[in-house]
C-alpha cells in the first residue's frame, strides 16, 4: 500500500472506502456540511463505536448561501454518541483523519459538490507520524474553538432556520419592513453563531487558548504576536473599541486583554518571555 495516495474529482467511493475503515476515530474539519453528506457518513458509522470530532466554521454567510446546514451539525450530535461539533475562527482547511492510519488533506467539503459536483484534489498520508501530526494539529486548532453542546446546536438550528425564512422573505419583497425584520435576526444570528464559537469561556481564556495555539509554531515578540491573535479571533479584536479609565485612553481593549492573557500563561508558567520574545516553555530557543 502507498505511503502516499492521490485522489482526484469524483472521490465519494474513495470516502465511501475510507469510511469503511474506521474502527474507532474519525475526524473531520471543514467549513462547509450539508445535511445529506452527515446523514451517509452516520449511516456508515451506524453499528460502529466510533469516536467523532467534526471542526467546522458556523458563519452567518454560510447558512445564507447553502453552504452550511446547522441541522448536519445537530445530526452529527444525535446520531453519533461519542460526538463533539467544534464551532472554530476562519477555517478553510478540509482534513479528514481516520484513525491513526490515514490523513485525507483536500480541497473538497462535505458538501455533494465538494465529493462528486466540483473538480477537487487531495492527498492521503499513510504514515503514521505524518497522521499523527495532522491530527494533533487540527485537534490544537479545535481547542482555540468550542464544542456546542446537544441543546446549543438545536437552538443554532432554530436560529439558522428562522434567517434563511426571512431571507427568502427579503428576496421576494421590497418592502422595507421585512428587509428592517431581516437585519435584527441577521444581527441576532452573528451574535449567537460568535457564542458558539466561545462557548462558556471567558475572553481572558480564550486569548490564553489562542496566544498558546499561536506560539506552538515558534516564539514570536509582542508586536507579531498580536497581529495574529487578531487575524485569529477578528470580531474579538475590534480596534474600535478603546479601554477608557477616569477619562484616560489607553489604546485597543482587546491588545490589553491579550496582554492580560499572556502575563497570565507566564505567571502559570505555560509561557515564557526573555525580552525579547515569548515561546512556550519547553520550545527549543531560537538561534538568532
Amino acid at each position: 500500500m502507498e505511503a502516499v495516495e492521490l485522489y482526484s474529482s469524483p472521490w465519494r467511493k474513495s470516502f465511501e472506502d475510507f469510511l469503511k475503515g474506521v474502527s474507532s476515530d474519525l475526524l473531520i474539519a471543514s467549513p462547509f456540511i450539508k445535511t445529506s453528506e452527515a446523514n451517509w457518513i452516520c449511516a456508515a458509522l451506524n453499528g460502529r463505536s466510533v469516536r467523532l470530532r467534526v471542526l467546522t466554521n458556523v458563519r452567518s454567510e454560510s447558512v445564507l448561501n447553502g453552504s452550511l446546514d446547522v441541522a448536519a451539525l445537530n445530526l452529527f450530535s444525535k446520531a453519533v454518541p461519542d460526538s463533539k461539533v467544534i464551532a472554530v475562527p476562519r477555517l478553510h482547511a478540509k482534513v479528514y483523519v481516520r484513525d491513526n492510519d490515514l490523513a485525507v488533506i483536500t480541497s473538497a467539503n462535505l458538501t455533494p459538490s465538494g465529493l462528486e459536483g466540483n473538480y477537487e484534489y487531495g492527498v492521503g498520508l499513510r504514515d503514521v507520524k505524518l497522521v499523527g501530526r495532522v491530527r494533533n494539529d487540527i485537534e490544537a486548532y479545535g481547542r482555540v474553538g468550542s464544542a456546542m453542546s446537544a441543546e446549543l446546536l438545536k437552538e443554532m438550528s432554530s436560529i439558522s432556520d428562522e434567517l434563511v425564512d426571512e431571507f427568502q422573505k427579503v428576496q421576494r419583497s421590497a418592502k422595507a419592513r421585512l428587509r428592517q425584520s431581516f437585519n435584527q435576526k441577521l444581527r441576532k444570528a452573528n451574535v449567537e453563531f460568535l457564542r458558539a464559537q466561545i462557548g462558556s469561556r471567558s475572553a481572558h481564556s480564550l486569548f490564553a487558548d489562542a496566544i498558546t495555539y499561536v506560539l506552538s509554531t515558534g516564539p514570536l515578540s509582542t508586536s507579531e504576536l498580536h497581529p495574529r491573535i487578531q487575524k485569529l479571533l477578528p470580531d474579538l479584536c475590534d480596534d474600535k473599541a478603546e479601554l477608557v479609565i477616569d477619562g484616560q485612553r489607553f489604546g485597543k481593549r482587546w491588545k490589553h486583554d491579550v496582554r492580560n492573557a499572556q502575563q497570565f500563561l507566564k505567571r502559570q508558567g505555560v509561557a515564557s518571555f526573555d525580552g525579547k520574545q515569548w515561546r512556550l516553555v519547553g520550545q527549543v530557543l531560537s538561534s538568532n
